[in-house]
């Protein structure tokens, strides 16, 4: 599982590479936002346990909003069906690590 971020970052250069394609601003902004989660990843992964659940919900909100926000932008889609998935799948998602860290035992 550690690994699971660098083997998409291998995947994704793989394909940014091919032959067949274009050099695209696309393919490159998600290289790089890949390349940032596999590095945040290990270090979310050694913090101690209430920092360490914010930290993912953190990561899991910036990767909703690059799925959510900007692909759809940047493919020329409206804007605001995704910012309501967003911010509705956001504001889920902390409110379940603010109860869970408030419920659970350390």
């Amino acid at each position: 599982m550690r690994y699971a971020a660098w083997i998409c970052v291998v995947v994704a250069v793989a394909a940014f590479y091919s032959p067949r394609r274009d050099f695209d601003l696309l393919s490159a902004a998600s290289i790089a936002a890949l390349i940032l989660f596999a590095i945040a990843l290990p270090h979310v992964e050694k913090t101690p346990r209430p920092l360490k659940n914010y930290l993912r919900a953190g990561l899991g909100v910036a990767a909703l909003a690059l799925v959510l926000i900007a692909m759809p932008l940047l493919m020329g889609a409206e804007l605001w069906l995704g910012l309501i998935l967003w911010a509705g799948l956001s504001t889920a998602l902390l409110a379940w690590v603010y109860f869970y860290e408030r419920t659970e035992p350390r």
